[in-house]
């Protein structure tokens, strides 16, 4: 493999996209870089944005010019890509899948024995080097590789290597969590608004106090029941917005709703 990695991406919709984006705003050290879709102008848009890139002809060629190979396409599509460029693969290569619920047994029967396969579950705080990503390898990866494979995946944010067992709930935590904090987001803005407050000025505010929240958590370290007994005062205006939530069943619809995505993703898995 070369000393700065070739890296190639097939699909360029919204996790290609925040894929791509996120390396190249984060200035990974990368060889040549190649992106392909079935859709042209998406795999041209995003070969535009860099000197580097370019966008290949098909998901073979892509495969035959690069060391390591991201296949961001959807997971009822991985199977048909992985037959069209099993021809291409070499053993030096590294495949990665990011499409939820595709387990790495099914990747290797695809890819062919001796490729080195990766499962990664990032999620869309990528493209700003702020994600959290889940990845776990096959036993055809070896030390070597794995480190290469940890080091570009820290350009995008934390990087946890956990047992495939665990990628379910990877999937349903911070593959889809972004989704429901941008729901608390929303609401929490909305709130703002129907109490008087510009929404250009709601907007601001809200996306700090989470941004702020996220990171007194991480480094403070300390459980989040703990930080918020510290702002709760008794008979003050926190305690009576918390008591509005556990009313409504926050607690809970957050707690299903991991749930309910855990199991989405084991459903995906099992129609494989």
């Amino acid at each position: 493999m070369t000393e700065k990695p070739g890296l190639g991406i097939i699909g360029c919709g919204q996790m290609g996209k925040a894929l791509f984006q996120g390396l190249i705003k984060q200035e990974m050290e990368l060889g040549k870089i190649a992106v392909f879709d079935i859709d042209h102008t998406r795999s041209a848009e995003l070969a535009r944005q860099t000197k580097t890139a370019r966008a290949a002809d098909s998901a073979v060629s892509l495969a035959e010019a690069v060391d390591v190979i991201i296949v961001a396409v959807k997971p009822h599509q991985v199977a048909l890509i992985l037959q069209e460029i099993r021809p291409a693969l070499r053993r030096n290569q590294i495949l990665i899948s990011v499409a939820a619920g595709i387990p790495l047994e099914v990747l290797q029967a695809e890819a062919g024995p001796d490729i080195p396969v990766v499962r990664v579950m990032p999620n869309v705080p990528s493209l700003v080097g702020q994600g959290a990503l889940g990845i776990s390898f096959s036993l055809s990866v070896n030390e070597t590789q794995k480190a290469l494979i940890i080091e570009l995946f820290e350009a995008l944010g934390l990087v946890e290597e956990v047992p495939e067992a665990l990628m379910d709930a990877v999937t349903a935590l911070s593959g889809s969590g972004p989704a429901f904090i941008f729901l608390v987001a929303e609401a929490l803005c909305d709130g703002a608004v129907s109490v008087g407050m510009p929404r250009d000025m709601a907007r601001r505010l809200t996306d700090q106090t989470i941004l702020g929240s996220a990171a007194m958590l991480q480094q403070t370290g300390e459980h989040p029941a703990v930080l918020r007994e510290r702002i709760t005062s008794p008979g003050g205006t926190t305690i009576a917005g918390l008591g509005a939530l556990e009313r409504g069943g926050t607690r809970g619809i957050f707690y299903d709703a991991v749930k309910e995505a855990f199991m989405r993703s084991q459903q995906i898995k099992s129609q494989q």
